[in-house]
């Protein structure tokens, strides 16, 4: 079997430490303790821990929209409309009940180029 590269040993470890502390939050135990019982070193944890939520902690940032020229936007639905809300990772889109089907699709095909 040929050796792994070390980009892949990089994901191994990552793939490890996010398993681990998914199961920490699960388990209900306090962070020493959880170690403690899965002989991890409590240093390293906190190390991949904080690396986590910082990596999920980016900034928000605006995507442009193109705009159809001559075209006029439609006036925003009421506090009643019941439309969906999609949450992708830091993204949220709000569609409306009375959506452009063809503007959703140009948004999430930049939100894809961009991931």
């Amino acid at each position: 079997m040929a050796e792994k590269t070390l980009k892949e040993l990089r994901l191994d470890k990552r793939r490890f430490w996010k398993v681990h502390i998914r199961a920490w939050g699960r388990s209900g135990f306090p962070q020493n303790e959880y170690c403690r019982r899965n002989k991890l070193k409590t240093s390293q944890f906190t190390y991949w821990k904080t690396k986590f939520s910082r990596e999920l902690s980016t900034p928000v940032s605006f995507v442009p929209v193109p705009t159809v020229p001559g075209h006029q936007a439609e006036q925003a639905p009421d506090s009643s409309d019941s439309g969906l809300s999609v949450l992708l990772g830091t993204i949220q889109i709000k569609i409306a009940n009375n959506f452009n089907p063809s503007c959703l699709d140009k948004v999430v095909a930049i939100l894809e180029r961009r991931s």
